[in-house]
């Protein structure tokens, strides 16, 4: 396998996991909630950052903000030319994995771990892209 394949495979598995993100997302959203009293709560429950914002609407808006991310942190590994490029994705992508490994459930973690070891053996199969 070429390391342009490599590249590319760690890009659409980061890709698929951004937009598997946004589509879980509104599936979830626009489904029948199994706890709507927690909904219920979040909606009335308001910090004061800035201004005044729901921990629901915050929690919706860091969800699509991480989905968009992740699809354009995808994207960018596509667009790698160089090994500088390569570091800075892997180490990226291994701090999205040791939060992910922390937060997230299993099948995230598999996803990202994909992507983060395509990018470690692209970074050590050559030198230049």
């Amino acid at each position: 396998m070429t390391n342009k394949i490599i590249i590319k495979i760690a890009g659409i598995v980061m890709l698929i996991t951004g937009l598997g993100h946004l589509i879980t997302h509104f599936l979830v959203q626009f489904s029948q909630n199994p706890h709507p009293e927690l909904e219920a709560t979040m909606a009335t429950t308001f910090l004061e950052i800035g201004s005044k914002v729901s921990v629901l609407d915050l929690h919706n808006g860091f969800s699509l903000a991480m989905g968009i991310l992740l699809a354009g942190f995808g994207i960018q590994i596509l667009r790698s030319r160089k090994r500088i490029d390569l570091i800075f994705h892997s180490i990226l992508a291994a701090i999205i994995l040791l939060i992910s490994f922390l937060y997230f459930p299993l099948f995230v973690v598999v996803l990202i771990t994909a992507s983060f070891g395509f990018l470690i053996i692209s970074l050590f199969k050559s030198k230049e892209i």
